[in-house]
């Protein structure tokens, strides 16, 4: 009987792991009905908040981990990619980059890149956000085709 322990343990874990996870399933589920018609309340009524019923590691573990373990997975990948390019390049190893002042560097800009381009989605959001920037200029641009500008010497 003590041999199947562990697997009471890991089946129990489970079981508490899918209840949570159905009471999440719950909880949004009665927030987005109320997003969509409130119910109508006066302001003598109190308004209580029970945030003990889902526990904060509930909300943090259904989540914010599953995007955080892609975002270090693709941050371990590009780096180790990075890492054997410089290595075939350069010939220094992943201890001596990791020790110069250029490793460092690109270690940094490698975060950097993945924190800001989660998805490819990020990159179109980017991409409207520079045609958003260069639209006034582009439109001064455009006023002066076929239209000779004065010079500057002229003023």
């Amino acid at each position: 009987p003590l041999t199947n322990a562990p697997h009471f343990a890991a089946a129990a874990a489970a079981a508490a792991d899918t209840a949570t996870a159905q009471v999440i399933d719950a909880e949004m589920a009665r927030r987005k009905l109320l997003e969509e018609s409130p119910i109508p309340s006066t302001n003598e009524e109190p308004v209580l908040f029970d945030t003990s019923e889902i526990p904060w590691w509930a909300w943090v573990r259904r989540f914010h981990l599953p995007e955080a373990e892609k975002l270090n997975g693709r941050a371990a990948m590009v780096g180790y990619f990075m890492a054997l390019v410089v290595d075939q390049l350069t010939g220094y190893g992943l201890l001596d980059q990791q020790n110069s002042f250029l490793g460092k560097v690109l270690l940094h800009l490698t975060v950097f890149a993945v924190l800001l381009v989660r998805s490819t989605a990020d990159l179109e959001r980017y991409k409207n956000l520079l045609d958003e920037a260069t639209f006034y200029d582009r439109q001064w641009n455009a006023t002066w085709d076929g239209v000779p500008r004065p010079s500057e010497t002229e003023q």
